[in-house]
């Protein structure tokens, strides 16, 4: 059975004998025993010989053209497709040559060049040589490669590239798709100055120089021996690059056919390109040696034990011809086997099944618990629905609430009240600063006005008789009758003392009297909250046109970039028309000038330090919470794979802005996180990189930005003078401007809230028309200069933003940019006074003008508002994933790019309106709530520590009560608990005899 099945492979593996005795070296030699490389030691079964100044046409039997159109290619940075045509292939007979050509590219980004593979696909592992002439030089860069290629991964690349100017032109070698760096290849002008030094060449010719170095741009011998251990390059003799792979187990590891051919796809990193005229490129012949992947390694020893390395032909023997037979089978491409196996499918349904119950669960509790069903359940409380409140009357229903749990009644509105606590316990809402210091319930200023927390030493939520306090407040039937009629009345506010009877009427205890102060009285409705809407409004328009300019920086980059390549001549227009006004980099500075505008306003109204502290103790984690959890959900999906589409993007868009990286460890997320919380801008954090757009960048002006507007605010308000403290103002902001820093921004932010609230400028324009239309004439003006920089050079030869740029210092010489090497057009962090004036133009605006704030509090934006955050956090994740896998998904369907680009892009938006109810109250979850519980921790004094068992006596789970301590207060001594209240069954007993009895203390 065994010689049965053999059998097949025996048969084989004579056929190739036969045929091996039909190649023969120069001396004779028989080379059916193989091709033995003394170099690498290696013996090689199988060879393909060609010499193309013998022949007059391609050998069909050992390469098969190739013609072929590609939808899309994977790189970051090839904005060109390929294609291929045999009419782009041709042996040349007068240059005993193959010659590849490459058109130039056509109005759809298509390079059509020239190319074939070898027909067999079971090629594993050899020596490959062949002698190339690279590309002419000034036609625009193309590459000359020779590929091994089973797919995206197991690759390796050798090519030859011209590069657009021929001091780029230099050799590439690649392994497993790499990014094209330098330093993986050898530049043109090394190769043409070094000698060169292990002259392995099996054919010199004529393209030696007199230093006996190469000439690139003439035939030169490129090789690449492919073996089990290692990967090494050559170049005119040279190895310029091995791989041992045990360093990199990535390396091409599987049966792969060898390709050969000339293309471009505009590269820059590469090849650059692609060409503007007809180029060639010319391959005088191929010398492979190798081993079949059909062979056995019972065949493998049956072979070297039959053949001695002494039969073999030499792989240096430039007078071998012929290639050796293959059968069909060698012509299929190789599979991998599924290494799935039947045990494993029970488990894998078992946890199938079991997420899709875990996700039913949640999803019926999060439907259960949604917030429209809590809402609609206390709209039917008798209090009435609930309103939105300002901070001076959120402490009057914190303290009604407590009262409520006190007295033993129902509480209908804790949760209400716990909600606006998170409300407005948010630095970052928009809100107006008319608040005043709220008292705390338990004596003294509150951690924070609306905040309230569980004392010890209080009461719990269920009725309680236990003494847990200094004084002991008993509440009778009769005044809990009381507090529901003083309830029903409208508008109650008791300002009484209130005498409280005790509950026993045996009992010896006097009459306590609590002034209303200590004991929290219901209140009146709070009074609506005075949120500015029109701010609202302003900071949603300016997330809106950032999310439309990356939308558009990713697919349609002509309408934001000048000179980008276009799909259509609408694309054009609209850069030169409707992108200087909403597509570019101005409204971002509203987001800077609007949260300086409320983060200092507070402390210019009442002068307490304790907003300082307020604002630089939550303003970090506030923002950073809810950004690391983001940028770890998008680390764990980009290695999943989501933005897999992305790299494919810009063969098909056109637009090299959008490319992503992982993180190399979790410790690098680690590190860049906490770089982006003290990197000073205008540094961009690494983070940029590893995040969905770039946007990131800005957190770090908000940050360092905070601190910088929270001193200057404790400077400004010292300075009692009019002209003194404007001329301050002038003083910082023109520094920070001139030194090219956002601070510029923050400064006009806190400006204007200076004006706002210490000056009440608005009233005094409006009682002032002269003043008035003066001061909205000249802000327009200023958003006009703003537009007009950016309209300039859409219709002129004069760019507003570089002439700016130049006048700054350059910080490393201290010469103007214009003088360096750094000047030009500024990068995109850095900030213009365009934008500089726009942005306190619009502010101005939005803040003295009626019809613009009716226009911004409009219901649409409104509610866009709260989720602006999540907005800002995950557009890029929702266009660079869905909408890129989308994009490649219609492309590779035909679809034309103006249908595509539609179609991603409602539905890109769709999505992310989707994700908002979802990922929007887990942001405000993990930014607000855990930042209130900092702060309070910061801020407040926390209760005195209690024993485990307190209010319960030491000794309640055990048998023998310890001696009583020498203590007298009710904590170090249980026993004066225990003497006055009874044993713990008494008391559990008294407990539930008067469930509406509690204790509790001020």
């Amino acid at each position: 059975m065994i010689l049965f099945s053999a059998f097949p492979f025996y048969v084989l593996l004579v056929a190739l004998a036969s045929v091996r005795a039909d190649i023969t070296g120069g001396d004779g030699k028989n080379c059916s025993c193989g091709f033995y490389d003394a170099l690498t030691k290696e013996l090689f079964t199988d060879s393909i010989i060609v010499y193309f100044n013998e022949t007059t046409g391609l050998p069909l039997d050992d390469f098969v053209v190739q013609s072929y159109t590609n939808a899309y290619e994977k790189s970051w940075n090839s904005r060109y497709r390929q294609g291929a045509d045999a009419a782009n292939i041709k042996v040349n007979t007068s240059d005993s040559s193959l010659e590849l050509y490459v058109s130039p590219p056509n109005s759809h980004h298509l390079v059509v060049g020239g190319g074939m593979r070898t027909s067999r696909r079971d090629i594993h592992y050899g020596s490959f040589r062949l002698l190339m002439q690279s590309p002419a030089q000034k036609v625009g860069g193309s590459a000359l490669s020779m590929i091994f290629q089973y797919n995206d991964t197991q690759v390796t690349e050798l090519s030859v590239m011209n590069a657009d100017k021929p001091k780029d032109a230099w050799v590439g070698t690649f392994l497993h798709a790499e990014f094209p760096t330098r330093d993986l290849g050898v530049n043109f002008t090394v190769l043409t100055d070094n000698a060169a030094a292990n002259r392995n060449y099996s054919v010199l010719g004529n393209n030696t120089l007199a230093n006996g170095s190469v000439n690139p741009w003439d035939y030169t011998e490129y090789r690449v021996d492919w073996t089990k251990d290692e990967t090494n390059f050559y170049i005119g003799g040279n190895c310029t690059r091995s791989v041992l792979h045990k360093d990199d187990e990535s390396l091409l590891s599987v049966p792969a056919p060898v390709y050969f051919k000339h293309w471009s796809t505009g590269n820059d990193y590469s090849m650059g390109g692609p060409p503007t005229q007809l180029s060639v490129a010319k391959i005088a012949w191929i010398r492979m040696f190798f081993n079949s992947s059909l062979m056995t390694e019972d065949q493998h020893t049956e072979f070297a034990a039959r053949c001695p390395v002494t039969d073999a032909c030499s792989t240096d023997d430039i007078t071998i011809r012929g290639s050796s037979s293959y059968p069909q089978e060698a012509t299929n491409q190789w599979k991998q086997a599924d290494p799935r196996q039947v045990k494993r499918m029970p488990a894998l349904w078992i946890s199938v099944i079991c997420i899709a119950m875990s996700s039913l669960l949640l999803l019926h509790a999060f439907i259960r618990r949604a917030p429209w069903r809590k809402s609609k359940a206390t709209s039917g409380h008798g209090h009435g629905p609930v309103q939105q409140t300002s901070e001076h009357a959120l402490p009057e229903m914190v303290d009604s609430e407590e009262a409520t749990l006190a007295s033993g009644l129902p509480s209908p509105n804790l949760k209400s009240a716990h909600d606006f606590r998170k409300k407005m316990d948010d630095d970052l809402i928009i809100e107006r600063a008319d608040v005043t210091p709220g008292t705390s319930i338990y004596g003294g200023e509150s951690s924070r006005a609306g905040s309230f927390r569980w004392d010890s030493r209080g009461t719990t939520p269920y009725a309680s008789n236990f003494n847990t306090s200094v004084e002991k407040f008993p509440i009778t039937k009769s005044f809990q009758d009381r507090i529901a009629q003083e309830q029903e009345k409208p508008g109650f506010v008791s300002e009484e003392t209130i005498a409280v009877q005790a509950e026993d009427p045996d009992s010896k205890k006097p009459t306590a009297t609590v002034e209303a102060s200590e004991v929290p009285a219901p209140k009146a409705a709070p009074a609506p909250r005075t949120r500015i809407d029109y701010l609202a409004g302003l900071v949603a328009i300016c997330a809106t046109l950032v999310t439309v300019m990356h939308f558009g920086l990713t697919f349609v980059p002509a309408i934001v970039i000048p000179g980008a390549p276009i799909h259509y001549r609408s694309e054009f227009w609209v850069q030169k028309i409707v992108s200087p006004f909403i597509l570019n980099q101005m409204w971002l500075g509203v987001f800077f000038t609007t949260s300086t505008r409320f983060l200092v306003a507070k402390y210019l109204k009442d002068g307490n330090l304790k907003n300082i502290a307020h604002g630089a103790i939550r303003r970090t984690p506030r923002l950073m919470i809810p950004i690391t959890a983001v940028v770890l959900l998008e680390y764990f999906l980009i290695n999943c794979g989501v933005t897999k589409y992305l790299e494919y993007l810009p063969s098909i868009t056109w637009s090299t802005w959008p490319f992503v990286t992982q993180f190399s460890t979790f410790g690098h997320f680690i590190s860049e996180v906490l770089e982006l919380i003290f990197i000073i801008p205008n540094a961009v954090p690494q983070i940029t990189f590893n995040y969905c757009t770039g946007v990131l960048w800005t957190i770090a002006v908000q940050l360092q930005g905070s601190w910088l507007v929270l001193l200057g605010a404790v400077v400004v308000r010292e300075i009692r003078t009019p002209w003194k403290r404007f001329g301050y103002y002038a003083f910082c902001i023109l520094n920070h401007w001139y030194a090219q820093s956002w601070g510029s921004y923050l400064w006009f932010g806190l400006m204007l809230a200076d004006l706002d609230i210490t000056y009440k400028y608005r009233p005094w324009l409006y009682a002032r028309p002269a003043a008035y239309y003066p001061l909205i004439i000249f802000c327009w003006g200023c958003v006009a200069a703003g537009f007009a920089a950016n309209i300039a050079p859409n219709w002129t030869d004069y760019n507003f933003a570089t002439y700016e740029n130049n006048i700054h210092p350059d910080t490393q010489s201290g010469l103007p940019l214009g003088s360096t090497d750094n000047g030009g057009y500024p990068a995109y962090y850095v900030p213009r006074l365009n934008g500089l004036l726009f942005a306190v133009g619009m502010q101005a605006i939005v803040e003295v003008s009626p019809a613009v704030q009716w226009f911004l509090s409009n219901r649409v934006l409104i509610l866009v508002f709260p989720h602006i955050f999540t907005i800002y956090l995950l557009h890029g994740l929702v266009f660079w994933s869905w909408g890129s896998w989308l994009c490649v998904f219609l492309a590779s369907r035909g679809f034309s790019y103006g249908v595509n680009v539609i179609i991603v892009g409602f539905t890109s938006y769709g999505v992310l309106i989707m994700s908002l109810p979802i990922i929007t109250p887990i942001i405000e979850a993990l930014g607000k709530d855990i930042t209130t519980l900092v702060w309070e921790t910061a801020s407040s004094k926390s209760p005195p520590r209690r024993r485990t068992l307190f209010p319960f006596p030491e000794d309640l789970f055990l048998e023998e009560a310890h001696p009583p301590p020498t203590a007298s207060d009710v904590e170090s001594n249980p026993s004066h608990w225990s003497e006055k209240n009874g044993s713990a069954d008494s008391i559990y007993k008294s407990s539930s005899e008067n469930k509406s009895s509690s204790r509790f203390s001020t």
